[in-house]
């Protein structure tokens, strides 16, 4: 339950720093979707911070492959629709020279990832 209480903080954190009004895209990820039976953190309180954060919220499985893809998915579908316009296939729409900050080879970043 720990990293679940976190999220609270992280989004708050990633907010105030982008000095944002909610248009950063976030995707909720619950892992570890093949351990049910040892769950924390019940399904519903999940979704429930995300539909109050108005984000989609994904449960993964990496051990089994379920829905890591989708995650990512799901990201791209959030950046499209917060910041609109048409999506490319590997960077979601987003122009590089308006991305923000730069990586050590000089190239921008699209996105971070937490």
């Amino acid at each position: 339950m720990d990293s679940f209480d976190a999220t609270t903080e992280f989004r708050e954190q990633i907010l105030r720093v982008k000095n944002s009004d909610n248009s950063i895209p976030i995707v909720l990820v619950g892992n570890k979707a093949d351990l049910r039976e040892e769950r924390v953190v019940p399904l519903e309180m999940a979704r429930q911070r995300a539909e109050r954060w108005g984000v989609p919220y994904v449960e993964t499985s990496a051990k089994r492959r379920e829905n890591v893809d989708k995650v990512f998915y799901d990201l791209m579908r959030e950046i499209k629709r917060r910041k609109g316009g048409p999506m490319g296939t590997t960077t979601a729409g987003l122009d590089p020279s308006q991305s923000g900050g730069k990586k050590k080879s000089g190239i921008k970043k699209l996105c971070s990832i937490l």
